[in-house]
């Protein structure tokens, strides 16, 4: 087994406490930005809108050795996996200025102060 599957498999194991009430899934971003993949755990108490997610691994962009982790992740386990790529960013409908569940507590939008500079 590889060493990236090896820490990954590690870093599942520590977060995934199979909670009663809560639903966790995989996340996998294919990060263009930062040439690399991120596999996250994301895990949600039933009747909550926070969802929580735990940084597993991030491995540069080596299409080998991914398939390969990838495969070592499935035969660990069965958990729903979601793809996502920065190619395909999807924007929220409108711009997010106000958002009491990720820690906004103000508003972002920026200002001019009197002195026509931005805050």
């Amino acid at each position: 087994m590889l060493k990236e599957s090896k820490k990954l498999i590690e870093n599942f194991d520590k977060y995934f406490l199979r909670k009663y009430h809560w639903r966790y899934h995989l996340l996998i971003v294919d990060n263009h930005l930062f040439h690399c993949y991120g596999f996250f755990l994301q895990a949600q108490k039933s009747g909550e809108r926070l969802i929580h997610s735990y940084d597993l691994l991030e491995m540069s962009h080596n299409k080998e050795v991914y398939q390969q982790v990838l495969a070592d992740l499935r035969s660990h386990t069965e958990l729903s996996i979601e793809f996502r790529d920065t190619h395909h960013l999807v924007h929220p409908g409108k711009d997010v200025v106000r958002d009491l569940m990720h820690g906004h507590s103000r508003n972002t939008k920026y200002k001019q102060n009197e002195n026509n500079h931005l805050d």
